[in-house]
């Protein structure tokens, strides 16, 4: 066993008795306690989504999650996040964006005259992993940022990989360490493959890989409806924490951004 000090007059099992690093070992009655406390500051930590019905069933998200959005191209993937920002910024939550799809002078017109207040890099100087991790931390160093959104997944994959279903199983894990290490809620936009007709969407339809499904905390399908065209369905596919699963909500899109139209919204103001 290497010594975990340079000090000739201790053994290995003396400087691990005397080990107080923060991966120490330490009784469960500790740990209980310290958790304990954790709780009762993770409101704190807990962000709403800003839709009644949707802040019900999933009761916001929280940081260390990541949930992935996914639908078909042009469904309203990309308007959902940028409610969610809008949603955010109302609460004084801002979110950091990493915006692969569409140039920045564009991105900022989709939200409309009233732009909200988030994070964005001056300049997409890469779409690595470790370069996305630095623009992160420094997002939370200078403006305390809690949430990012990242567009898209396959912006983030070398497609040209042997087998992409499995790096894009460890691009998910390597996100969902960066959400606990930062305290970030992260949220991921997904391409999904082509459905059957009258077939909803499910995980097994997120492209490319059925790992994006088993890592992802969360996961949300969205698409227009075909006879009216401003309004949408969301579906909540899955939410680890709280088990909610084929869950749905009405949504219409109200100038720039989408609101809930399900009835089932003026319930939760009574409770």
């Amino acid at each position: 066993m290497e010594r975990l000090v340079d000090n000739p007059f201790e053994t290995p099992e003396d400087q691990l008795y005397s080990y107080m690093g923060d991966d120490r070992i330490v009784l469960s009655t500790e740990l209980k306690e310290r958790f304990s406390l954790a709780d009762k500051s993770m409101g704190d930590l807990t962000y709403r989504f800003g839709m009644p019905t949707l802040d019900h069933l999933m009761g916001g998200v929280q940081a260390g999650e990541l949930t992935v959005l996914s639908g078909l191209t042009g469904n309203g993937k990309t308007l959902l996040a940028q409610t969610f920002t809008r949603n955010f910024h109302e609460n004084e939550i801002l979110s950091l964006w990493f915006s692969y799809e569409v140039l920045a002078p564009q991105f900022l017109k989709n939200f409309g005259e009233h732009l909200p207040v988030f994070c964005m890099p001056s300049m997409l100087k890469a779409n690595t992993l470790d370069w996305i991790e630095k623009k992160i931390y420094e997002s939370v160093l200078k403006y305390e940022s809690k949430v990012v959104f990242i567009d898209h997944l396959h912006y983030l994959v070398d497609m040209k990989m042997r087998n992409v279903s499995l790096e894009i199983g460890m691009l998910m894990r390597i996100l969902k360490k960066l959400a606990i290490r930062y305290v970030q809620s992260i949220f991921l936009i997904c391409h999904m493959t082509k459905l059957q007709a009258d077939k909803e969407p499910d995980t097994e339809n997120l492209r490319d890989s059925g790992m994006i499904g088993c890592e992802a905390d969360n996961v949300m399908f969205i698409w227009r409806k075909k006879s009216k065209p401003q309004e949408a369905i969301l579906k909540i596919s899955k939410a680890r924490r709280t088990g909610v699963m084929q869950e749905k909500i009405e949504l219409i899109k109200v100038g720039n951004y989408l609101e809930e139209l399900s009835k089932r919204r003026e319930e939760w103001y009574d409770k």
